[in-house]
Order: C-alpha cells, then structure tokens, then sequence
C-alpha cells in the first residue's frame, strides 16, 4: 500500500532532533580490595622503613640451681624499607570543549576528573599487590616501589616445580621483583593448607586470601571437608545452586576463617594470603588535585599520589606462585 499524496513523513524531514540518552554508561571495575583494607600510615621521606624483630626459637630451658647467670645473645632488629611511587593521572580540554552541551554531564574537565581519579587507585592497585622491585629513582628515571609479591620469601608454595623461581626479598637497602616459574600448575586445596601451615609455623595467621577470577573460581572448587548446601525446607522462595566460597576455614585460620576475594588488579598467577594486621600503605603526599599553568585556549590538571606499600612482616604472609591462569 502506497503512502498517500503529500503526506508529510519524518523520513523527508531536515529538522529532526537527534534522540540521545542523557546517560553514560561505563561498567569498568573499580574496586580496589588490597588498597581499601590496607591500614592508611604515614610516610614522611622518599624511602620508608620499618622495624622487624623475632623471638629466638624455643629451646630446652634447665638452669643449675645457684649458677651465675650470662646473658642471652640479642639480635639486632631488621630495618626494611620501601620507595615512594609518584602517581599522576592529567586531563587537559579546551575551552570550547568545556562550553558545548553534551549528554551525560555537564563539565567536561569534572567527567574528566572523576574517570581519571578512578584510573589513579586502580593503577595504585596494580602496583602495591604487583612483582615489582625498588627503583631508586634519577633524573631520566621514575623511582618504583616494591609489590608485595617481591617482598614475600618465608612462606612460598610452588603450583608446580620451582625450576628457576626465586624471590630475594629486602636485602641492603632494596627489593629485587621475583623470578617466574617456568612450570605452572592448577590451584588446589592442599596448595592453600600448605601455605596456610606455613605461615603458622613461622607466627603468622592471615585471613584474607587474594587471587583473580580463574582462581577464585578454583577455590569455590575446593571439596573441604562438607557438601555446599542451602536449607529449603521450609521453602521461602526458589532453590540456589551454590557454587561459590568466600570464606575458606582451616586449620590454622581463626573462628571467621580465610576470606577469599577477587582481584581484577592483581596477577592472577599468584595467590596471595594476606593479614591486613601487617600491610599498610603509607603515603608521603595523599590523593590531591593541582591545577596547572594555563598556557593557551585550554584548561589543564593534574591528580596525584605518591605512597608505597608497607609489608610490616613479610613473614605474616603468604604467596603461592606459578597458578594456571586459564
């Protein structure tokens, strides 16, 4: 059926308006789950340090009764440290950028903003749960802080063979990024209760376990020792399959056990078992916004952040490294 004479359709039109949600829609990731729980501290130079001690090993303890007494050896404390990291995120938009009418905001340089402060803590993320060594820094070269995975050498498990992995922690002032095994291997539950046991010998009792999506999904694997079930009897609504395990309980872990989170910011072929009690990160200068030198029909500024993490005990931790990753 044809359109009738002269019937005014809105294909033939010049003036139609554009149709354009006011809404912008971005689902990009940005939690930051190392970086949140990490208590905040203080750093007041370019290089942070921090005190580590230990008790001597139980002994057999039988004196004479009426000895003299001498005096026990006293070890010095260990004085690690680590680099403050210089992190700066920087929009910069026109002056005609920011006076047009856009959909989904109003201020291009505060959109700006907003995504760039969000791409700062995920870059942050990346770095204190990261590989990296120490870099001290010139004037042609960014100075770098250590991961926590570099500072990690009294409780490490092999997903596979160790083959040429090394990690050589802090020593003389630096901390060196680890080497890679060659060989991976799938993340299993007696890979976590080795580590769990390892850290517990050594003093530590961390609870909160690291690792990204693969390996989270390997933990909801973990059999344990109890069938994944949910009560529906009496039924309140439709039956849940539950194939996901936050908090894994061993035997080493306290009444709220191992809390397992996903990271979208860490290396996935790493699990890290962490206690918050000895991780910080300090900051030399917090989160701020600078706004810089105008040089022409523009409008520049800058967010920055310049912090390191702070691994207090690096015995308190844990890593398994070498994770099948896919």
């Amino acid at each position: 059926m044809a359109v009738p004479s002269n019937t005014v359709i809105a294909a033939s039109r010049t003036n139609a308006r554009e149709d354009l949600q006011d809404t912008i829609y971005d689902i990009s990731p940005v939690d930051t789950p190392v970086l949140t729980m990490a208590p905040r501290m203080t750093a007041r130079a370019k290089y942070h340090e921090w005190n580590t001690d230990s008790l001597a090993a139980a002994a057999a303890n039988a004196q004479i009764e009426g000895d003299d007494a001498t005096a026990d050896a006293s070890s010095a404390t260990i004085r690690p440290g680590n680099r403050t990291q210089i992190m700066w995120k920087v929009p910069q938009v026109s002056g005609g950028a920011e006076a047009i009418a856009k959909a989904g905001y109003r201020s291009e340089m505060a959109y700006q903003m907003q995504k760039r402060s969000k791409e700062l803590k995920r870059d942050l993320e990346k770095a204190i749960t990261g590989a990296t060594g120490t870099t001290t820094g010139a004037t042609a070269t960014a100075a770098t802080m250590a991961g926590i995975e570099s500072f990690l050498t009294s409780n490490i498990v092999y997903a596979s063979t160790q083959g040429q992995a090394t990690t050589a922690g802090y020593s003389s002032g630096s901390v060196s990024a680890p080497v890679d095994p060659t060989a991976t291997g799938a993340f299993s539950e007696s890979l976590l209760k080795s580590l769990a046991k390892s850290c517990w010998d050594n003093g530590g009792e961390p609870d909160y376990l690291n690792v990204g999506s693969f390996n989270k999904q390997q933990v909801s694997g973990f059999a344990g020792i109890a069938t994944l079930y949910r009560d529906t009897a009496p039924k309140v609504g439709p039956a849940a399959i539950i194939a996901a395990a936050d908090v894994y309980v061993s035997d080493f872990s306290g009444q709220g056990g191992i809390k397992v989170m996903a990271n979208r910011f860490s290396r996935e072929q790493t699990a890290l078992l962490l206690d918050f009690d000895y991780l910080g990160v300090a900051y030399l200068r917090p989160f701020q916004q600078l706004q810089l030198a105008k040089t022409g029909d523009s409008e520049k500024r800058m967010i920055l952040v310049e912090s390191t993490v702070v691994v207090s005990n690096e015995a308190a931790h844990g890593k398994v490294v070498g994770l099948t990753s896919s």
